[in-house]
């Protein structure tokens, strides 16, 4: 990893990630974070860091997830960049959902739902997550109106 920019990590991590290479997306976004942090790239050690908290939530780490979407979170809100705080926000939310925090979790994709903007396929994604949250809550016409809310911003993204 030597001499390799932390954006280009980033993009590495996430390709093994797809790739269900998961050690080697470890290393490769706890990389970028390392390069990002000397270099002063705030906006793609606020990305690293989210992106890890998935990976290592799926390894049952749930609380160092927290605790590194919580500083993708204050990055993001410290840079000003409202879509990567609301990214954060997203991911806070489906990680508190997954620990069957459900208030929590809503709490979460409510304020990523604000912060998100114009960014359509973020919007879609909290949508998509809080129609999983009213349809496990019974709630199902309002389930249906975040799935559809959901779908307009996946086809305005094309």
């Amino acid at each position: 990893m030597v001499n390799r920019s932390a954006a280009d990590l980033l993009h590495d991590a996430r390709s093994r990630e797809r790739a269900a290479c998961i050690p080697e997306a470890v290393q490769l976004y706890e990389g970028a974070i390392s390069t990002a942090e000397r270099s002063g790239e705030k906006a793609i050690l606020a990305e690293a860091l989210r992106r890890l908290a998935v990976v290592v939530h799926h390894r049952n780490e749930s609380a160092r997830a927290r605790d590194l979407c919580d500083r993708s979170y204050k990055l993001a809100c410290a840079l000003g960049n409202d879509v990567l705080a609301a990214e954060a926000l997203n991911t806070m939310g489906g990680l508190a959902l997954r620990t069957g925090a459900v208030e929590e979790a809503r709490g979460y994709f409510l304020q990523a739902l604000e912060r998100g903007g114009q960014a359509r396929e973020l919007l879609a994604r909290v949508e998509q997550n809080l129609g999983i949250l009213a349809n496990i809550r019974g709630q199902l016409v309002e389930a249906v109106r975040h799935y559809e809310r959901a779908v307009e911003n996946y086809r305005a993204t094309n």
